[in-house]
């Protein structure tokens, strides 16, 4: 009957939630205080059930079914691993606070639909994360490659031809600006070659969730959600001297202790870090050659409001006016506050400038309510459904790598 009920409670708030942020781009407070007030009140009926339950005692129906003292401690771990998690996507800006508050919202309600999701408490995060981003990301990913697709037309134009040179040179401008940095980008790669190290080693445990080519394509693609973060911390002299120290352990121990084949470990990580170089260039590039740029809008200052997200030329513009830098405050996912809009707009029409550039953003609460829906109604990864699904697929692009290489 419980299970029912924050089941209807669930499907409810996920709904309007998800319909008022792809109609207004803003999660509203007062559905996440009453879905966590619903939460609330239901670990204190499943409390008093485990207290009447644990002496064999009962009270209006209460005490009947209960459950053990573990769950409440599991319910917390996982809570906190939830939040975490939704933090730090937050501070990477990945997404805005209110979705942040939302994920945390729903990874509640799951566990409290139904305690038996799998990887419940350690892991289930995890597999909630991948279950909403990976249907959006290939949905994303399907639609750009249909708009590039329809653009390859254009490629055989002179004016399109004109612009590809003029990609070129400023490619080349770019590779002359960087050179000076050329052994900080090598500190990047060997303390990277170190990550990939400690993180083959994860790789097992991971295996429950995606296997094989794709157990790569998502550790690529959340390094590089995380780049910027990472690469920060990778940037750093003192984690280059502790990752070479620990290299050097790592490899005299492993041979002469466990008798490795540091060898072949080695030039396993070579391999990720060299593909993930060539997969972040990749992906860098049709971002920042198409996707970025078909995000781009011109909006006047009468359009500038909260949840605005300024584009990076725009901040940059910004920023570079002193009397205005300072009041802007920091940039995040979350876009401009009201009083920055207000601020913004007082500005824009004193120095006379017609409208700036920012960015179109998608919605994401649907997605975080899909995501969530199908792993507690399905219980399954996505990735796993998929390859069953679509495992011809996989074997005849195999089949065809095989032959050709033949």
């Amino acid at each position: 009957m419980t299970a029912i009920v924050f089941y209807s409670l669930f499907l409810f708030l996920g709904a309007v939630v998800s319909y008022e942020d792809w109609r207004e781009k803003k999660i509203r407070n007062r559905w996440i205080v009453l879905g966590a007030l619903a939460c609330g009140a239901g670990l204190a009926w499943f409390l008093g059930n485990s207290v009447l339950g644990a002496r064999h005692r009962t009270l209006l129906g209460l005490g009947t079914y209960y459950l053990p003292w573990p769950f409440y401690l599991r319910v917390a771990l996982h809570l906190s691993l939830s939040l975490a998690a939704a933090l730090t996507l937050w501070w990477m800006s990945i997404w805005p606070a209110g979705d942040a508050k939302f994920f945390t919202l729903l990874s509640l309600f799951a566990v409290l639909v139904d305690p038996n999701l799998p990887g419940f408490p350690q892991v289930l995060f995890l597999l909630l994360l991948v279950n909403i981003f990976v249907p959006a990301g290939l949905i994303f990913a399907g639609e750009t490659l249909v708009k590039v697709a329809g653009r390859i037309p254009d490629l055989w134009n002179r004016a399109s031809s004109e612009r590809a040179l003029a990609e070129v040179d400023r490619l080349g401008v770019r590779c002359r600006e960087l050179w000076p940095y050329r052994f900080d980008y090598a500190m990047v790669t060997v303390n990277l070659f170190a990550l990939f190290l400690l993180i083959q080693s994860a790789m097992p445990s991971a295996s429950r969730f995606v296997t094989g080519p794709l157990a790569t394509l998502v550790l690529y693609a959340l390094v590089s959600v995380a780049w910027r973060g990472i690469s920060a911390v990778l940037r750093k002299k003192a984690v280059g001297v502790a990752a070479l120290v620990g290299l050097s352990a790592w490899a005299l121990s492993g041979a002469l202790l466990w008798h490795w084949d540091v060898g072949a470990r080695v030039a396993a990580a070579v391999k990720l870090t060299l593909n993930f170089w060539v997969f972040l260039s990749f992906g860098r590039g049709l971002f920042t050659w198409f996707i970025e740029r078909e995000s781009l809008r011109d909006a006047a200052p009468a359009h500038l409001r909260h949840g605005v997200v300024l584009s990076d030329d725009s901040w940059r513009r910004i920023v570079s006016e002193g009397e205005i830098s300072e009041e802007m405050g920091e940039r995040y996912s979350d876009g401009i506050s009201e009083d920055e809009a207000v601020t913004l707009r007082g500005w824009l029409e004193s120095k006379g400038i017609a409208n700036l550039t920012v960015y179109h953003t998608i919605p994401f609460a649907l997605w975080i309510f899909f995501g969530t829906l199908l792993t507690v109604s399905r219980g399954c990864n996505v990735v796993a459904v998929l390859v069953h699904r679509f495992g011809w697929a996989r074997d005849l692009l195999h089949a065809a790598l095989l032959k050709g290489a033949s």
